[in-house]
């Protein structure tokens, strides 16, 4: 959701400035300029853009230092125009010169920033634990909250909201207010985290990105500003106050602009369609809908034109063009895919990451264990070298072998647990392992005493579906279903088929409040559904039953049961309603 507020991306402006010669600027006069690109580089970018080019004219007379500087400099301007490769080419340069901690923190964050949208999620984990080993051995506190806040930013790229929470709190206790930048940053990014997490109030929601707002234009960090006007407009774009929304749409692409902050620009076109189409206007929409279509086809544009297509597709079923609602509907479909499948590759490589630390780390003990062990047998060894060879050369082939049977079947064990956990037809976790998965975070959140919430929905009359359609248009309806589940909830929740037309989500830390929240947002999205993509016209509906943890509950089993009471009440009343349980 916000994630893009944090890759900053603009297109690049070559403005061509008067030859300066070498002769004439001093060592003093370009760390000048070189301090003042530190303070303008998000703030003015024209100005930003040509200092960095005159800089590029002088680089031969510059020292080491000035060099990372400038390369630094440059590796930004080149994220922000979208130009990730040659910002790590522009990066692996600086890890050429030796740069200071400070500076090395810095390139590590940018080139995570880079990694990812290039969907080089290993290294973008591998430059992140590095970044995490360095940061307790910094003397100097400025450089600790700096690193602080780059890896709150990379951890809200990475979808892990709750770490950027904790990071916050520990930069907002190192900083106290301090350094006006970092606490902007910081402010903006745990703004960002809360609207993902949604965990808390619709008001608190706006006052959080308000004070942002309020305190970065105050301290002069305008790009900042706008990424907190945006954030204040999806908040009242997910409460489907679309009319306020259009304004913040537009004041924020307005602040966006002189920066030609690219990625935003699209992202906000995305928003303005829907905002458009939700308030009648569809020309508006499509002239934005188009906008976005003309995009490449690179990554860190799939969410922007997922948007964009359906608003097209909406548009022309409106207007009866059926065929090429199909169209944009298909291409939509496609990308959501393609979304779904970067997500669950992502999540699998930061458990691979996480599982590689730990084992790192056990490795290094055993083997200062094992040091001691080793020095005292290799005199025996040495002695006994020529008499065991033969032993040794057979043992090690048999190992080797044995090694390589047992990685086989360790792959082969993965990829058949992974198929086992999944429901094939929509993607979710199924059953037993979702339930499973919620029944480990119930006990988290037992031993914490937090909340916990659990949503159960039912399709209404999905029989007829079948009975009417046939399976196959039941099928796509399940799907669809699923995806408008899976767009809608955290990377917290735990989103499960239960079986046949049943689903569930599992929220820890979480309250009845909110889940109440989500399950009426979902049911609205759900009867929203344009199921002439079927090929058949009908409605789909769903009814919600939702319940919370008590004070006597020991495990899931009493909240699930009172949700799905909650659910065969909602059933009762009528169906295609919400009603809890506490």
């Amino acid at each position: 959701m916000l994630k893009a507020l944090n890759r900053l991306l603009c297109s690049t402006l070559f403005i061509f400035c008067a030859a300066v010669s070498a002769d004439d600027v001093s060592a003093d006069d370009i760390d000048q300029k070189l301090d003042l690109l530190d303070v303008s580089i998000l703030k003015d970018i024209d100005t930003s853009s040509a200092s960095i080019n005159e800089l590029f004219g002088l680089f031969d007379s510059l020292s080491r230092a000035q060099k990372i500087r400038l390369y630094i400099f440059e590796s930004v301007r080149l994220i922000l125009a979208g130009k990730y490769e040659s910002a790590l080419q522009t990066l692996d340069k600086t890890l050429l010169l030796n740069p200071n901690d400070e500076q090395l923190t810095n390139i590590y964050a940018y080139k995570i920033s880079a990694s990812i949208p290039l969907k080089r999620y290993e290294d973008a984990f591998s430059l992140l634990e590095k970044s995490l080993a360095r940061i307790d051995s910094f003397q100097d506190n400025s450089i600790k909250i700096s690193s602080y806040v780059r890896l709150m930013n990379t951890y809200l790229d990475l979808d892990k909201y709750d770490e950027v929470l904790r990071l916050s709190k520990i930069v907002f206790m190192l900083n106290k207010g301090q350094d006006s930048k970092s606490h902007c940053y910081a402010m903006v990014l745990t703004s960002a985290a809360q609207l993902s997490l949604n965990q808390i109030p619709y008001l608190e929601q706006l006052q959080l990105f308000a004070d942002t707002q309020d305190y970065c234009q105050q301290n002069n960090f305008p790009l900042i500003a706008a990424m907190a006007i945006k954030g204040k407009a999806i908040v009242e774009f997910e409460h489907h106050h679309y009319q306020t929304a259009e304004v913040l749409f537009l004041k924020a692409l307005a602040a966006y602009q002189p920066f030609n902050f690219e990625l935003e620009i699209n992202n906000i076109y995305a928003y303005l369609s829907e905002v458009y189409f939700q308030l009648q206007q569809f020309q508006q929409a499509v002239e934005y809908a188009e906008l976005v279509d003309k995009l490449t086809n690179e990554p860190n544009n799939y969410k922007a034109k997922q948007r964009a297509y359906n608003v097209l597709s909406m548009v022309a079923s409106k207007r009866g063009q059926f065929k090429v609602a199909y169209q944009y509907h298909v291409q939509a479909h496609a990308i959501g895919m393609l979304l779904i499948n970067d997500k669950k590759v992502k999540e699998t490589a930061y458990q691979v990451a996480k599982f590689d630390n730990a084992e790192k780390t056990r490795q290094l003990n055993k083997l200062a264990q094992d040091q001691e062990m080793l020095a005292k047998e290799r005199s025996i060894m040495n002695n006994e070298k020529s008499a065991s060879f033969m032993f040794s050369t057979v043992l090690t082939g048999t190992v080797a072998f044995l090694s390589l049977l047992l990685a086989t079947a360790w792959m082969q064990r993965n990829q058949f647990r992974k198929q086992a956990q999944i429901d094939l037809l929509t993607g979710l976790l199924n059953r037993g392992t979702g339930e499973e998965k919620a029944e480990d975070e119930f006990v988290q959140v037992l031993a914490r005493g937090g909340q916990y919430s659990v949503i159960v929905i039912d399709l209404d009359f999905f029989k007829q579906i079948n009975d009417t359609f046939g399976h196959g248009t039941g099928d796509w309806a399940l799907k669809k279903v699923a995806e408008v589940i899976t767009a809608n909830t955290r990377s917290t929740d735990i989103v499960s088929r239960m079986g046949g037309e049943e689903f569930a989500i599992f929220m820890p830390f979480t309250t009845i409040e909110l889940a109440v929240e989500l399950a009426k947002k979902i049911r609205f999205d759900i009867e929203s559904i344009d199921t002439r993509f079927s090929g058949h016209q009908f409605t789909i509906t769903a009814s919600f039953g939702v319940s919370q943890i008590t004070a006597d509950d020991l495990s899931l089993d009493p909240i699930i049961n009172r949700a799905d009471t909650a659910l065969y009440k909602a059933k009762s009343e009528g169906r295609n309603k919400v009603v809890y349980l506490s």
